[in-house]
């Protein structure tokens, strides 16, 4: 009785912030204290809040806040994701907002969602957008929109929560029970613990989560396994669901956060540190990091300790145009006044005294050469770490203003100008503009397909380059596994590799007999620059003899590059 009342008082009252115990926890929070929605890009955090979202960094503690004035269809924020190409996804109460770091766009009724009251959204292995609406689900190409309701075999128009598991089949929750969606017929799951859900999630092993005003339910494709308070869930009221790297299971709910292992239980509210019991939504970060978004903000949990940092002010920070992750993790940040990079620890600046083009970064990109490219104001500039190489009109470049940068499948790099398109191929330079067929010189925005074809986003609309002289995809070209760093090694060595195409992928490590020595990590990783450490142990834990060790990386669609490392004691 005592938690239905709570459950009311919840959504009438502001609740006032509660005291901390004395183990650390790291807390941000700003004037719009809820977090409905948390995703991660790199080491930036976008954070739903009810009153905007907000572009976190969240190594140096700064962030961007975007409201209705800056060009979001709503300041209710529900759910996030960030598509291959970068785009973020936000749902709002008033339809769906994507943004590409510069520019709005604004979906709602008129132009092809079902409802404007947007709950949760997913992005399937194909690139296609999902969303749960309150009138039933909707798929984005990109170019066209799909509707389904009960007509279709929905159970319920009302969907509140969205996944996409291993096999690509859309999981959809509502207050009725759980559809699954195979692209060619919907399966109706109708269960009386099976209402109002609000999440769903999948683990290492495939099975789907749900979780409900009733628990948690757990499927395994053949049969279904419910956990409640009785059995160490803090409350029935699940919000959100998240996995680990470990494999843990981290379930959101009104009464604080649980966390199960598979066999135990364990339980975290205000009293151990939270900041709040009324979590919202769980993502996995870099580095083992646990992010809560809650009632009165965000909370961090690294394994080992909770860590508490608390901002009262809104914090606006220099204007950042561009963002990336080189392959070593440091992170590098285009600003009006030059170049940020920081690895973690401090900050180093660039500027035209070391050797930049020009002050004004527009755009940032990396290389299969691990080369950082800046667009700037005043040229393109190469940094390979050590030196400067900078081109400008004199040396092929169509203009000097460059807005954005994109290096396609076969290596060449793409350059986005107030006039035009350069590609730089090698060393030789192609120039595109409305006299090619381009459909307008300004050129914000540039990517490249799984076909080869380049995507011009401009000031005039979009132009689409096919590039015939490309076939499909080659693995290959999709996933970069670098040689280990130190080699040979006596503790630890690091392992990088790139992905550049959405996938599944696991990274083993095993010893000269075949025999598999420790399974690094399974999971779906999105495009991007990664490491992963390897400290000598095997999957129990143990330190392991001298000797040869493979490390070998598989993706969904079956690429795999092994290569050669050696332990040293």
């Amino acid at each position: 009785m005592v938690k239905i009342k709570l459950l009311i008082l919840l959504f009438i009252i502001f609740l006032v912030k509660t005291s901390f115990s004395q183990e650390q926890w790291v807390s941000y929070t700003n004037a719009n204290r809820r977090i409905n929605a948390l995703e991660f890009e790199g080491d930036i955090l976008w954070a739903g809040t009810a009153g905007g979202i907000v572009e976190w960094d969240v190594k140096d503690g700064t962030y961007i806040k975007y409201t209705v004035n800056d060009g979001l269809a709503g300041n209710y924020i529900r759910a996030i994701a960030v598509d291959s190409s970068g785009n973020k996804w936000i749902a709002t109460a008033k339809g769906v907002c994507k943004f590409d770091g510069k520019y709005w766009i604004t979906y709602t009724k008129d132009n092809g969602l079902a409802s404007n009251n947007v709950r949760a959204i997913t992005i399937d292995f194909d690139g296609n957008i999902w969303f749960a609406t309150g009138e039933g689900v909707n798929k984005f190409d990109g170019n066209n929109w799909t509707t389904y309701t009960e007509d279709d075999g929905l159970l319920f128009r009302d969907v509140r929560s969205i996944a996409v598991d291993l096999e690509g089949n859309i999981w959809c929750g509502s207050l009725k029970g759980v559809n699954k969606f195979d692209g060619f017929n919907w399966v109706s799951y109708s269960k009386r613990w099976l209402t109002f859900i609000n999440s769903i999630s999948m683990d290492h092993s495939g099975n789907i989560w749900f979780g409900g005003v009733l628990g948690v339910s757990k499927f395994d494709g053949n049969s279904w396994t419910t956990y409640t308070e009785d059995d160490g869930l803090a409350g029935n009221w699940v919000t959100s669901i998240a996995v680990d790297l470990e494999g843990n299971l981290w379930f959101g709910t009104l009464f604080g956060v649980s966390k199960f292992d598979g066999i135990n239980w364990t339980t975290y509210t205000t009293e151990d540190g939270l900041i709040s019991n009324y979590v919202y939504s769980i993502t996995v970060g870099r580095a083992k990091n646990i992010w809560f978004g809650t009632w009165d903000g965000i909370s961090k949990f690294d394994g080992k300790n909770w860590i508490t940092y608390k901002t009262n002010d809104v914090l606006i920070g220099n204007k950042v145009y561009s963002v990336a992750t080189d392959s070593k993790g440091n992170v590098w940040f285009g600003t009006s006044s030059g170049v940020n990079k920081f690895d973690g620890k401090k900050w180093n600046v660039y500027t035209t005294s070391k050797g930049l083009v020009d002050n004004f970064v527009y755009s940032i990109a990396l290389d299969y050469r691990d080369n950082i490219w800046f667009g700037t104001s005043g040229g393109v500039s190469k940094f390979d770490g050590t030196h400067w190489i900078s081109y400008t009109k004199g040396d092929g470049l169509v203009d000097n203003i460059v807005y954005s940068i994109t290096m396609d499948l076969n290596g060449n790099i793409w350059f986005g100008t107030k006039h035009g398109v350069s590609r730089l191929s090698g060393i030789s330079w192609t120039t595109y503009t409305t006299d090619n067929g381009l459909i307008n010189n300004s050129v914000n925005s540039i990517t490249s397909d799984l076909e080869g074809n380049i995507w011009f986003a401009t000031e005039g609309g979009v132009s689409c380059l096919k590039r015939f002289d490309y076939h499909k995809v080659n693995e290959k070209r999709s996933f970069i596994l670098s040689h280990n760093y130190p080699n040979p090694f006596n503790s630890e060595t690091i392992i990088r590799y790139n992905v550049l195409v959405s996938s599944v992928i696991n990274l083993k490590i095993y010893n000269v007999a075949g025999q598999e020595v420790r399974n690094l990590f399974n999971r779906m990783m999105i495009p991007g620059n990664y490491i992963v450490k390897w400290d000598g142990t095997n999957n129990q834990g143990i330190k392991v003899p001298s000797g040869i060790y493979f490390y070998t990386m598989k993706t969904r669609n079956n690429y795999i590059k092994t290569r050669k490392m050696t332990l040293i004691k």
